[in-house]
């Protein structure tokens, strides 16, 4: 009995030693998948990082005068309100406390 207790215990571990070491991941169902999934994510969101986000109304390879204008007008908006939230942070930083009831 005692030969057996034994050999089932060098079994698991062996078993666990493969498991760990990554020996036996090829062989699983499924894994191989899971292996070409975590090995393409990175390169798919190193791709996707590269890519400029453009929040201007013209394509971004449209180089016609009329897009540019465009283009001009919208960051000339976008400017305008940042300059009314700096005008709002100013006010809010000379904001004088007032009496609390408790």
């Amino acid at each position: 009995m005692m030969k057996w207790i034994v050999g089932l215990a060098l079994v698991i571990i062996a078993g666990a030693g493969l498991w760990f070491s990554g020996l036996l991941k090829p062989y699983l169902p499924g894994a191989t998948a899971l292996l070409q999934q975590a090995t393409t994510t990175p390169q798919v969101q190193q791709q996707q990082a590269q890519q400029p986000v453009s929040d201007l109304p013209t394509a971004s390879d449209d180089d016609s005068d009329a897009a540019i204008m465009q283009d001009s007008a919208a960051v000339d908006t976008q400017m305008k309100s940042l300059g009314s939230d700096q005008t709002n942070v100013d006010s809010s930083l000379n904001d004088q406390p007032t009496q609390q009831e408790f």
